[in-house]
């Protein structure tokens, strides 16, 4: 091989490596503002057409440098496809998780705000003088709250891999057990000015 085929090969492969890293960094980026299928096509496409084109010329100098140029082609252009789709999967893998673990967290502030809610009605004395059925867990109206309760705790503390449809489904059962919950004592709300601290003192008459 003499030095000019030499060195056209060694230029063809050094333009297929280039092109492939700067194919895969720009694939990275469709990656990473979310683009279509065509973005991903037309990069690819791009890509591969001056890689091919590199190792024409890098073949067409025969000998040695033929082979060579096949062979840095053909690793430029598996290895950009695997490290582009290897970060793609990352990246996926991580905004689902990230998806997961918000979906997660507001499961957990609805739990507690119905958990709030329902203590309210024990704390506070009013509401527990006038309606202790909330807290009972034999009257018909405290007691779907207070197993809707339990199920979602459990559904929460579960040491088991955590499965998100099923504290969902038990959050979302609390959710409309307490709302029946408060409609029912909303039926029999007492008078407000028989609440302690609101009774009327009386109108004053000279």
């Amino acid at each position: 091989m003499d030095a000019v085929a030499l060195t056209g090969s060694l230029a063809a492969c050094a333009v297929m490596v280039g092109a492939a890293t700067l194919t895969g960094w720009r694939l990275d980026a469709v990656s990473r503002r979310g683009g279509g299928a065509d973005d991903y096509f037309w990069v690819g496409f791009g890509g591969v057409v001056v890689i091919a084109a590199a190792g024409l010329v890098g073949g067409s100098l025969g000998g040695g440098g033929a082979v060579l140029a096949v062979v840095v082609g053909i690793v430029s252009v598996v290895a950009t496809v695997a490290w582009s789709w290897h970060s793609h999967a990352r990246r996926s893998r991580a905004a689902d998780e990230a998806a997961a673990a918000d979906a997660r967290a507001d499961l957990r502030r609805r739990h507690a705000a119905v958990v709030r809610r329902w203590a309210d009605y024990d704390v506070d004395p009013g509401k527990a003088i006038h309606y202790p059925a909330m807290h009972d867990p034999r009257h018909p109206v405290g007691r779907p709250v207070v197993r809707a309760l339990r199920a979602a705790d459990a559904a929460r503390d579960d040491p088991a891999p955590p499965d998100p449809e099923c504290y969902a489904a038990a959050v979302d059962r609390l959710e409309r057990a307490f709302a029946t919950a408060e409609h029912e004592i909303g039926r029999s709300t007492p008078d407000p000015e028989s609440l302690p601290g609101n009774r009327s003192r009386g109108t004053f008459r000279g």
